[in-house]
């Protein structure tokens, strides 16, 4: 099993890599012409692109062991996770050819972000 330390900078890195490689493609769902253009623009540039933005800059907090990359995590995850929720319910409401993919994706990316929450905020034991 790994150490709590190890584990922290596991996850750092894969949330520096996944943030990373969202970025572009949020930019390139932001501009597509799919269903809900307007809505996703809005969405897109109000509320995920700060939390993209938000979440490298935990990620590199976290990585460089600062104790504010974790307030900065739980913030990111909390604005990506009010985001997808509200506009992916409106999402499989409105296109219905996408309800079974995007159902899917959904369901997985939001118990994803809810078990990182969850781990983040709850509180490290100190050696003893």
């Amino acid at each position: 099993m790994l150490s709590p330390l190890r584990l922290d900078r596991l996850l750092a890195l894969v949330g520096l890599v996944a943030n990373a490689v969202a970025l572009p493609v949020l930019a390139a769902w932001i501009f597509s012409d799919g269903p809900l253009a307007l809505a996703t623009l809005v969405v897109g540039l109000a509320g995920m692109l700060p939390a993209l933005v938000l979440g490298v800059i935990a990620s590199l907090g976290l990585l460089g062991r600062r104790r504010w990359g974790r307030v900065v995590a739980i913030v990111a995850l909390s604005l990506a996770l009010a985001v997808s929720l509200g506009y992916g319910v409106v999402w499989l409401v409105l296109v219905p050819e996408a309800r079974a993919w995007a159902g899917l994706a959904l369901g997985l990316g939001w118990l994803l972000q809810v078990l990182a929450l969850i781990y983040w905020c709850v509180p490290k034991r100190q050696p003893l």
